[in-house]
């Protein structure tokens, strides 16, 4: 969950130049050591640089141009892929075997997967998640980290918010899958993500029908032509899409596709599903059930 011992080297070999060039053309803080552990810099004085560093990008584009610290072309690559940061509010809200989940506080929240520098974050912020931090983002390769400072506050969060952060968490899995690199995605690690949040939601599906009473034959039926829609007309490979993005429009035009070979009652089921266990909103629901009223 955390870095190498050679890539915290690495980051911090790229990090302290940076934020020493950020202090010459500032004069912020008094000394910006150079070299990773002969010496150290205050949170206090990291957080003046970083904050400049971040509100100008002209900064970071004048260390890579004047390349002060003399680092190689993979290292100022490295330097220009910031460019991808992701900076702003976040829950803390698993501490997983390959990274801690990082939840966005957003009405469409976003889920990302990060590593810890020289410990794993669980060691920096040792308070039991959710914690709410602010945090910079950064690609490192193809993976996030953080820019080495983590500003936890500390709050208590009760039941209901503990509960809506994991249904945000979910419906972030269900759409996709956790973030796990800052750099555009290739088309197909986005069909990839994007099949696998569906495959979660068939899963859920058939879950309800049984839990609802339905025979197992009954359930793999309806649950096998939902699979067959996605799988054949809702998301295709020059076109993926979450199922939970489904609505009245692309329902319509699939039922006339299909005709008298449409599946109405499985879609009935979906969208019940969809709108009890609050995947997609009422109004979007409403507009799919009048649809398939119609037969």
């Amino acid at each position: 969950m955390n870095l190498s011992r050679q890539e915290i080297e690495r980051f911090y070999g790229i990090w302290l130049p940076l934020l020493h060039y950020v202090n010459v053309q500032r004069q912020l803080v008094a000394h910006v050591p150079l070299v990773p552990g002969a010496e150290t810099i205050s949170p206090e004085d990291a957080g003046r640089l970083r904050k400049a560093l971040w509100e100008d990008d002209a900064l970071r584009e004048g260390f890579i141009a004047e390349n002060p610290a003399r680092l190689s072309d993979a290292d100022l690559e490295m330097v220009a892929s910031w460019h991808y940061r992701v900076a702003g509010q976040f829950y803390i809200l698993r501490y997983l075997k390959k990274h801690a989940v990082f939840l966005t506080e957003r009405e469409s929240p976003q889920a990302y997967g990060v590593l810890g520098l020289v410990s794993p974050i669980q060691e920096v912020i040792p308070m039991p998640p959710p914690v709410l931090v602010d945090a910079v983002l950064l690609p490192f390769e193809d993976r996030i980290i953080y820019d080495s400072l983590l500003m936890p506050y500390r709050l208590m969060f009760g039941s209901g918010i503990r509960r809506s952060l994991n249904e945000a968490y979910r419906r972030v899995q269900e759409q996709g899958e956790v973030t796990t690199t800052l750099q555009p995605l290739s088309a197909e690690a986005t069909r990839h993500a994007i099949g696998g949040g569906n495959q979660k939601v068939l899963v859920a599906f058939h879950k309800e029908l049984l839990a609802g009473g339905l025979s197992p034959k009954m359930a793999n039926e309806h649950t096998d032509n939902i699979a067959r829609f996605v799988d054949t007309y809702w998301s295709t490979p020059k076109q993926p899409r979450p199922l939970l993005e489904l609505d009245a429009d692309g329902l319509q035009q699939y039922l006339r596709q299909q005709g008298k070979n449409a599946n109405w009652v499985s879609f009935r089921r979906l969208v019940r599903f969809l709108r009890d266990t609050d995947r997609i909103d009422w109004d979007r629901a409403e507009a799919m059930q009048h649809l398939l009223k119609q037969r």
